[in-house]
This record gives structure tokens, sequence and C-alpha cells, in this order.
């Protein structure tokens, strides 16, 4: 059986249409299709049906398809691990904070303690965390999640905490609380919010944290980026709620206070799939993010 064949009947199957298939794999429908038809004919069997609102698998067409989900990704981890023999390389997927700070601070500590280790950085959405781990296209894969609202991860993969991530309050400088010490969260509930938007899990994160501390926060501006949150401060738009981490970059016309109890924080940890087959570069990117970790929450 043909695995490119079998690539793209997956992804037809994933999509639901040839069409959107053929845009996922970078080729046209027609390819599509007669690359479809080549592997019905040498299975001797129908795959999918066609129809006005796009394709459906037979029933020899959905046990393909849950088949070749551990076939394909067996397959794409004998790609990588034999590209990855003779050569010291790791791959870590990161989120998109952790770059302003923690990775490149990593990343050199990985230089000077292993010279001869490639490090390679993928940003890899948590959704797809798991499916990139276990086909080998990455070793390592940072994650986090809040203490308030821990996230389920894939019970295949094991995960390692490294360190928790203090949540602090952003105000403009002239604010009366900015020469606080540290402020509750729960005193706070008079105050306009900047709020750094996220995606499922945690698109409502800071409202259940604010529910928690007992009122409903009033929301001025939703924003993706924790650079342009500050900026929102400090133009007086409101105040704002931040991991530390993301403050290695402070803007003077802000003040960062530390939550009182009960302080909430992100949960930084590492994910890694199961076996004995890790390089051992991998293993020395774990031992410089854990002695690391320690440095970038202290």
């Amino acid at each position: 059986m043909d695995v490119r064949r079998l690539r793209i009947f997956s992804t037809v199957v994933e999509h639901g249409s040839v069409t959107a298939a053929a845009k996922a794999l970078f080729m046209t429908p027609s390819a599509v299709s007669q690359q479809l038809a080549l592997l019905e004919r040498q299975l001797g069997l129908a795959l999918v049906t066609r129809g006005p609102r796009g394709v459906e698998p037979t029933g020899a067409g959905r046990l393909l398809a849950e088949r070749s989900v551990t076939l394909l990704a067996g397959v794409a981890r004998l790609e990588h691990e034999m590209r990855d023999l003779g050569a010291a390389r790791v791959r870590l997927a990161v989120f998109p904070a952790a770059g302003a700070d923690l990775v490149p601070r990593v990343v050199r500590a990985c230089r000077r303690r292993f010279p001869d280790v490639r490090v390679e950085l993928r940003s890899v959405p948590a959704a797809d965390m798991a499916s990139r781990l276990r086909d080998g296209s990455v070793h390592l894969g940072l994650v986090w999640d809040y203490d308030f609202a821990p996230r389920t991860f894939a019970a295949d993969l094991e995960r390692i905490p490294l360190g928790d991530d203090p949540l602090y309050v952003l105000f403009p400088a002239d604010h009366p609380l900015a020469a606080e010490r540290r402020v509750r969260l729960a005193d706070l509930a008079g105050e306009r919010w900047v709020v750094r938007g996220h995606r499922p899990p945690y698109d409502e994160a800071f409202a259940e944290m604010c529910r928690l501390s007992g009122f409903k926060p009033d929301v001025g501006f939703v924003t993706e980026d924790y650079q342009a949150a500050q900026g929102m401060v400090a133009a007086g738009i409101g105040i704002s709620a931040v991991p530390r981490m993301s403050l290695a970059s402070r803007r003077p016309d802000v003040v960062a206070v530390p939550m009182a109890g009960p302080a909430r924080c992100r949960r930084i940890a590492v994910l890694r799939a199961p076996g004995a087959d890790r390089p051992q570069a991998a293993e020395g990117m774990l031992t410089v993010l854990r002695d690391d970790l320690e440095h970038a929450v202290a």
C-alpha cells in the first residue's frame, strides 16, 4: 500500500472534502481525486462516497482511516528517527509567550552545556501537541495551564512540571494602587480590565478567575498580545493581569504588582511521548529546562 496515497486519503476523510484536503496538502483537487481513485483500485474497494456536502467514508473507508492514524504516525516517527541518526539534535515545541525570555535563555544555556547539539524550535498550538510528540516531529513540548483551571493532557504523554509563573496586576504608573506591595484580586472588582485573549479551553479563564474572587469583570479591551496589553494599560484603558514571564520587556510607564493570596499562577510543564527511543539531546534539553525554569519564575 502506497503511504503517500494513504496520507492523501486520511486527509480527505479528516477534512470531509477533496477541495479542502487539496488545500491542506498543497495539491490540486484533480491530483487528490486521482490518487484516491488509484488507492481504491489497488484495494478493490470503494473508500468514499461523494455528495453535495463533500465526501463520506464507506464502511471500508472508516476502518482504513481509523487504522491509518497509528500507521501514519509510526511512519512519520520512523522518518524523523532516521533523519536524527548521527545528528545530535532536539526539537522543542514552545508557546508564544515563552519566546520573549525563557526560550532564548534556554537555547543559550543548552549551547553552552551541549555545544554539539542542534536546537530546533517549533511553534505548536496546544491542540496539536500530542500528535506532534507522537509522530516524533518534536521531542519535547513546553505547555502551560492555570492553577485554578488545570488542563487535561493526553494520558499517553508524560507531563513533567517545571515551575510556577505567578500572575501580576499591571497598573498605569499614576494609578493609586501602583505603589502597593501586593493587591488582592477581590479588591479590584470596580476596575476596568484589559484582557489577554486565549483559545479554548482558556477563552473564559480570566472571567473564571474573577468569579472565584467574587465578581464579574468589566472588560474594556481584549488583546492577543501581552505587549499590547501593556500599551493599553499605559494609556489608561484599564488594568491587566499578566504572568511574570511576560514582563521580560516591561514599559517604564506601567507598574507590575504581585497578587496577594490566593495568588494565581500559570503552571509551566514539558510534555514528552513515552518510549525508550528518545534522543540523548532531548534528555539534555530537559535538564536545561529544569535548571533554568527556577530562574525564569524566581
